[in-house]
Order: structure tokens, then C-alpha cells, then sequence
């Protein structure tokens, strides 16, 4: 049974679009299929959108709370020694869509604005690493080149599109700690 434009929400056509990103690329977010992938009319769409180009604005947003500004927030909610945060930071990226963020990543190589978003967010995220380990009393340059070279590593997860098997990330993190926080 099809659901009225009523009942869905922009949460859900924004979930959908997601979905549809991570599976296929920002070519696959088409209101069409999505309609069809809710079980509702294409029109029902506009109750919550301008257009497709408002949906995918609200997909980046989305992108951005839920793979940068939860996780920091969450792990620095909890906190810790630098250590434990950064453990803890290590395993949200383990459950992160890598899907979603190769998708975004290909559509920021042919789109200027959405290059900007892509870049902002990985200051943010590099700059949020390199304040985990200065925490630990690694000197501010140390740190960020660390930072970057901790964040390069999960950009090359993404790049090959193989995110390391849980059982395995547990083991990589006590080498990461070991290489980010021992080195002089």
C-alpha cells in the first residue's frame, strides 16, 4: 500500500537518496526511483523539495551530520585519554557508509560547490584527528601531520572501496596508536 506525501517525510526521502548514492553514485539519486523505491508518486516528492537539486543539498547535510559532526560529538561526549578517543574515532569510521562517501567524493570531481563541502569537511575532520593527538603532548605540526596521514589512510579505504573487516580493526588500531602517539 502507498503511503500519502502526508505520512512520508523528508527524513525518508533524504534516507532514501542516501541509500541510492551509496549503492550507484549521485547519478542514481533520481526522484523517480525514488518515488518507486518508497512506494509513493513522484509528485508526493514536492511536498518536501523544490527539486532534485534541493534534495541533494540536503543529502550533503545529512552526510556532513551524520558522518563528521556526530562522530565527533559522540566521541567527545564520551572522552578519554587521547588514546581512547582516538580508538574510539576509529571504530565510528569503521561504521561509516563508504559508500556514500566515494559517491560524494566522484560527484565533488565534476562539481565545484560540492568539492568546497568535500574539502571543508576534511579540515574538519583532519583538524578534529590533530586535536586527539596533540592532546597526548605531540607538538601541533607533529600532530597534524599525523592527523593527515591517519585521515589519508581512510581516504585510501574509501579510494578501494574495501573498509577493513571489524575483527581486523581492533588489531590496526593498537598499531595506529602505537605509530600516531610513539613516534618522537
Amino acid at each position: 500500500m502507498e503511503e500519502s506525501a502526508e505520512q512520508l517525510g523528508r527524513k525518508e526521502w533524504i534516507a532514501a537518496a542516501i541509500e541510492a548514492a551509496a549503492e550507484g553514485g549521485i547519478d542514481n539519486v533520481r526522484v523517480e526511483r525514488l518515488a518507486r523505491r518508497l512506494r509513493v508518486t513522484k509528485g508526493s516528492f514536492y511536498w518536501h523539495f523544490k527539486d532534485r537539486n534541493a534534495l541533494l543539498q540536503a543529502l550533503l547535510e545529512a552526510w556532513q551530520a551524520m558522518q563528521t559532526t556526530s562522530v565527533i560529538d559522540n566521541v567527545e561526549a564520551v572522552g578519554g585519554q587521547p588514546q581512547e578517543i582516538l580508538a574510539s574515532v576509529v571504530a565510528r569510521i569503521g561504521e561509516m557508509n563508504v559508500g556514500l562517501e566515494v559517491a560524494l567524493r566522484q560527484w565533488a570531481a565534476t562539481d565545484d560547490a560540492v568539492h568546497k563541502v568535500i574539502v571543508r569537511i576534511d579540515e574538519i575532520r583532519i583538524a578534529h584527528l590533530q586535536s586527539i593527538i596533540a592532546r597526548a603532548g605531540v607538538p601541533a605540526e607533529r600532530a597534524r601531520e599525523r592527523a593527515m596521514l591517519l585521515y589519508y589512510a581512510f581516504i585510501g579505504e574509501v579510494a578501494f572501496g574495501r573498509p577493513i573487516a571489524p575483527e581486523d580493526r581492533a588489531t590496526r588500531m593498537q598499531g595506529i596508536r602505537e605509530m600516531i602517539f610513539s613516534w618522537p
